[in-house]
C-alpha cells in the first residue's frame, strides 16, 4: 500500500487559494471516479475536509476585510460630504 502524506497546516496555510481549490477539484474528481482503494479514499476525503475548511476560512477573513475597507471608504466619503480631510491610513 502506498499511502500518500495528507496536506500538512503548513501548507494549508502557505498554499494560493487557488491552488487549494485545484487540490480539492481533483480530491473530489478521484472519489468521484471509484478509482482508488478504501483507505486512500478515507484518507483523501480527510484531505479534502480539512482543505475545504481552510477554503472557508480564507474566505470569511476576505469578507471581513472587504466589510472593513468599505466601511473606511464609507467613512471617507462622509468626512468628504462635510468637508473634514479624510484620515490617511495609518493616522488618527
Amino acid at each position: 500500500m502506498s499511502e500518500q502524506p495528507g496536506i500538512s497546516d503548513a501548507e494549508l496555510a502557505e498554499r494560493p487559494f487557488d491552488e487549494l481549490v485545484a487540490e480539492l477539484q481533483r480530491i473530489v474528481a478521484a472519489l468521484e471516479a471509484g478509482s482508488v482503494g478504501l483507505e486512500e479514499s478515507i484518507a483523501l476525503y480527510r484531505d479534502g475536509l480539512r482543505i475545504h475548511a481552510a477554503c472557508e476560512e480564507r474566505l470569511r477573513a476576505a469578507e471581513l476585510t472587504i466589510s472593513e475597507l468599505g466601511r473606511r471608504a464609507g467613512a471617507s466619503a462622509r468626512a468628504v460630504d462635510v468637508g473634514e480631510a479624510p484620515a490617511e491610513p495609518g493616522r488618527g
